[in-house]
């Protein structure tokens, strides 16, 4: 393996979202560290499938059936291998999904994503994840891990209609991993010293060549926190649940029943009867499709020629005992149904009858309270600049009724403020005063008066009363 390569698998691994498990990581770490030459059978064990590895396994799943269409998801995945194909052990997102599309285009009636992956890169992934999914209802889709679909492999695996895994076999580690490799110190004991010249205050941040700064890792962070958005946004989309179930898995590796449980995967099958499994739902899948549309035929609609319609003059002649029972029916429900017309439209006018009397009522109570409140307002102005006695304004009140002077529900004020005032001056000249009580005016004259002043008021005050309950909601006596 030359140089070259070393450095494009490195630039993939390095400085980059990944959504692989750390100890696969580990490994391919290991192999490239400081190492530059390299045996191309240990690089093909670190990636973990050789070329000729995943052509054995294709050619067995497509010798067992031809309804069954294999799309192979194997060892390392990264978006594009960028010259490393004579490396053999990565397996690209552009050829998986060219699988697939040729999957769909063909004759075969399902396909099946035959997964060992421990994961990859992240670039490129949840497009892929998006393609499948987007392709659910032209056929059936499934996944089988088979023993590992792991973090991008998981990606792919959440986006097909059933995920089937057996009893050994895992899935899970939905989470982001980023790498990067502070080598300065190994520099610096080799006696090597790299000078670097850059523009723009980030370009440098991730160079293996002096130790990570703080921005630097904040970017990597946030990078990576946008990835495991995305990642656990994506699974919980595919598989119907919900994002915070996705991340309270919190990467963790799940096997057979366990991923069941956690929705993750849907059923435990031996990778040896995972065909059978499928061609039988196939198989009753085409049985339910025949039965309705059997169904369908049976119960199909009548031709033109097989309809004849006739009009009413002849159903009367060939069916007049049916046509009586539905005009009758007919009767029937119309009589039922203007009565009920009927009496919710009395309701309904009873109802507003009494909602307007109750507003007139008001109405005529408030136009009454605001004419003794004018009036009282007029004697209130007479009283205060005359002589009387305060203890004496009331029996000097009781003599003039404002009603007398309403006239359309409008007090002449002109005319009652007049004879207000004349009752007034009377009162004093007859020498209810504070300084004299005058010849002939005595406490049973006040009596008197007050009497029949109020025996006045009150008839006044009928009137006034009777006067605008007419105006307004009619007889008086009604409505007591």
């Amino acid at each position: 393996m030359d140089k070259l390569n070393l450095t494009r698998l490195a630039s993939k691994v390095l400085n980059t979202p990944l959504m692989i498990l750390p100890d696969k990581l580990e490994v391919i770490l290991n192999v490239i560290g400081e190492r530059i030459a390299v045996d191309s059978v240990e690089i093909k064990e670190s990636l973990g499938y050789s070329a000729e590895k995943m052509q054995k396994k294709k050619e067995a799943w497509q010798s067992e059936s031809k309804d069954i269409s294999v799309v192979p998801v194997y060892g390392s995945l990264v978006n594009r291998t960028h010259g490393l194909d004579a490396m053999s052990g990565l397996t690209t997102y552009d050829s998986i999904r060219n699988d697939f599309r040729s999957a769909l285009e063909s004759n075969s009636k399902a396909i099946l994503l035959d997964i060992d992956s421990y994961g990859g890169e992240a670039a490129g992934v949840m497009d892929l994840s998006d393609d499948i999914f987007q392709a659910r209802g032209q056929k059936p889709i499934y996944a089988l891990a088979n023993e590992a679909a792991f973090s991008a492999a998981y990606a792919i695996a959440s986006a097909a209609d059933w995920i089937f895994l057996p009893r050994t076999g895992h899935v899970g580690s939905i989470g982001v991993i980023a790498i990067h490799r502070d080598q300065s110190v190994a520099n610096e004991k080799a006696g090597i010293k790299y000078s670097t010249i850059f523009k723009g205050d980030r370009k440098a941040d991730l160079s293996p060549h002096a130790p990570l700064s703080d921005e630097g890792k904040a970017i990597l962070e946030e990078e990576v926190s946008e990835h495991y958005a995305l990642f656990t946004q994506t699974v919980a989309r595919n598989r119907g649940l919900k994002v915070a179930e996705v991340i309270a898995t919190q990467a963790g590796m799940f096997m057979g029943q366990k991923a069941v449980d956690r929705g993750l995967a849907d059923e435990i099958v031996s990778p040896s009867q995972v065909t059978e499994k499928i061609l039988a739902e196939l198989q009753d899948n085409d049985d339910e499709e025949e039965v309705i549309e059997m169904s369908a035929k049976e119960t199909k609609e009548p031709t033109e020629k097989e309809v004849r319609i006739m009009n009413l003059q002849e159903l009367r002649e060939k069916h007049p005992d049916l046509v009586a029972a539905i005009a009758g029916e007919v009767e029937t429900r119309m009589t039922i149904q203007f009565t009920s017309d009927k009496e919710a439209i009395a309701q309904e006018k009873e109802s507003l009858r009494q909602a307007v009397l109750k507003l007139e009522k008001a109405e005529a109570i408030r136009q009454e309270r605001d004419l003794k409140a004018e009036a009282d307002n007029v004697w209130a102005n007479a009283l205060r600049d005359s002589d009387i006695p305060e203890r004496l304004h009331v029996k000097v009140q009781k003599q003039v009724s404002y009603t007398k002077f309403v006239k359309d529900g409008i007090l002449d004020q002109t005319s009652f403020t007049e004879a207000v005032k004349a009752e007034v001056e009377d009162w004093e000249a007859r020498g209810a005063t504070d300084k004299v009580m005058g010849v002939g005016f005595s406490s049973k004259d006040v009596v008197d008066s007050e009497t029949k002043a109020e025996q006045r008021a009150a008839q006044e005050d009928d009137a006034l009363a009777d006067e605008l309950f007419a105006k307004t909601i009619g007889n008086r006596e009604e409505v007591r």
